[in-house]
């Protein structure tokens, strides 16, 4: 059974949420080095609400939990590339990013018209390489030592999932 989650459009009234969960390390130490430093609420504030293609508020048991979306839209190549920042740690290891993959995927392919859907995780985020696992995407290389993470370099992992692959995986 899959987790009920709602994917909608950020609110005004997010951002302070958001800013918390990227005020605890918990959350940010796998994300982006950008949020390995305080994020301001201004800044908060221009990534939840600011111009983006498809960025969405996750939902879960009626409460904002995080946010993903598609991201570096090329539309020559029918790509974008996938992220997700489940922020609220109560809301970990409750199927909440499957589902979240899921729902992008199926954004991505059925609605948006994408072939290929691109994301990456730092090696070490083992929810994060669950969740790419389960949604199907397959990994095309690493990138070396590309952030500091826990004392040590870290690689990045890259993946993709091509439309086809998707649907023959049972995608909606």
């Amino acid at each position: 059974m899959q987790t009920p989650i709602l994917l909608r459009l950020p609110r005004y009234d997010d951002v302070a949420t958001y800013t918390g969960f990227l005020a605890d390390p918990q959350v940010t130490r796998w994300l982006e080095d950008r949020c390995q430093r305080p994020v301001l609420f201004h800044q908060a504030l221009a990534f939840v609400l600011g111009d983006a293609w498809c960025r969405l508020a996750i939902d879960y048991e009626g409460r904002f939990v995080g946010m993903t979306g598609l991201e570096d839209y090329d539309p020559v190549n029918g790509a974008a590339r996938f992220f997700i920042v489940v922020g609220d740690r109560s809301a970990w290891g409750k199927g909440v990013g499957t589902a979240t993959a899921s729902g992008m995927l199926d954004r991505g392919f059925n609605a948006l018209g994408l072939r290929r859907i691109v994301s990456n995780y730092l090696a070490g985020n083992e929810a994060s390489r669950v969740v790419h696992q389960r949604a199907g995407f397959q990994i095309e290389g690493q990138q070396r030592q590309v952030a500091w993470r826990n004392g040590a370099w870290v690689d990045q992992v890259l993946l993709a999932v091509l439309r086809d692959e998707w649907l023959k995986q049972g995608g909606a």
